[in-house]
């Protein structure tokens, strides 16, 4: 009995007051703060809190790219990423990472579409992609997703970054930019709407660019992970017709050194309340298609979730 009680005490010192087990602090890697990873991060760091013992804090950041580097230096435990970016960082893609393949991350689950949006002003003559050469145009942000996603699009349509008088900003920028005549177009690819380029519509009238056939076919061929996406007319202020624009894939991506259980608790809790998230991307957000268009394995902790309710064997 002596030994026993000893055995107990002994437990007790190792738990924190409370007898509790010690909160889980982390921080999630977001985006600008006018894109959509922002204010869905927001939300979705509430959600965790509301019901699991966890601390999360949504950090701004320069999107897909840096979240991945960042989660790489151990300076983020989870963040957002394109699809595209992580096949990058994956495959060691030279030009994006240098050739250094990162497998230090994996997926939680996928969210939603990611359309390239590339917005002029309806009263300019810019009707086309390719009508871009010359032009001012906002490109993103230096590493983002965006940015490569304007150098591929552009390249669809036989132009080089080189051909445009390319300006590096956030989104937020980039609606302020235009606005103020300072770029004739910007590249936005976030989900649909998005709420910079609500703001830039609502002070100046625009128009989105589509691809042609042939150079959406060209894009898709040279780049997998890209398919078509449909804009429903009246998505933005003077939008009267669908338009078909290229998109990847916002997926929730973390440490895969993260704990089993905690990554286990945090992909049930999101998808088992999604209903509950504010942001409009909320409604997107579904099991059903958390399992699709991730290039790296998901976490085990999510993949036990997955199993559980028979999306993955």
């Amino acid at each position: 009995m002596k030994k026993l009680l000893t055995l107990l005490l002994a437990l007790c010192l190792l738990l924190p007051a409370g007898g509790a087990l010690a909160k889980e602090y982390m921080i999630l890697g977001t985006g600008s703060t006018g894109g959509t990873y922002y204010a869905l991060g927001g939300d979705i760091s509430s959600l965790w809190m509301k019901y699991l013992d966890v601390d999360v804090t949504p950090t701004e950041t320069a999107a897909s790219k840096a979240n991945i580097l960042a989660i790489n230096e151990g300076d983020q435990e989870l963040a957002f990423a394109q699809n595209d970016m992580m096949y990058y960082a994956a495959t060691g893609n030279a030009e994006v990472f240098a050739g250094e393949t990162i497998e230090s991350f994996s997926a939680i689950g996928s969210l939603y579409p990611e359309a390239v949006q590339i917005v002029v002003g309806a009263d300019t003559d810019i009707h086309k992609v390719s009508d871009l050469k010359g032009k001012n145009v906002s490109i993103g942000q230096t590493g983002s997703g965006t940015m490569y996603n304007a150098m591929q699009v552009l390249e669809a349509a036989g132009l080089t970054v080189d051909d445009v008088k390319a300006q590096y900003l956030s989104f937020t920028e980039s609606a302020d930019a235009f606005q103020n005549r300072q770029v004739d177009a910007l590249f936005i690819t976030a989900g649909i709407p998005n709420p910079s380029i609500i703001e830039a519509a609502n002070k100046r009238p625009i128009r989105l660019l589509v691809l042609e056939d042939d150079q959406m076919k060209a894009l898709q061929e040279k780049y997998s992970f890209y398919v078509p996406v449909t804009v429903p007319k009246g998505t933005y202020q003077g939008m009267d017709e669908d338009l078909v624009i290229p998109s990847t894939n916002a997926v929730l991506i973390c440490a895969k050194s993260l704990d089993e259980e905690l990554v286990y608790n945090l992909t049930k809790t999101l998808f088992e309340h999604s209903g509950e998230l504010t942001h409009a991307k909320g409604a997107e957000i579904k099991a059903e298609t958390a399992v699709q268009g991730s290039p790296v394995d998901f976490h085990p902790g999510a993949a036990r979730y997955y199993k559980e309710i028979g999306l993955m064997d």
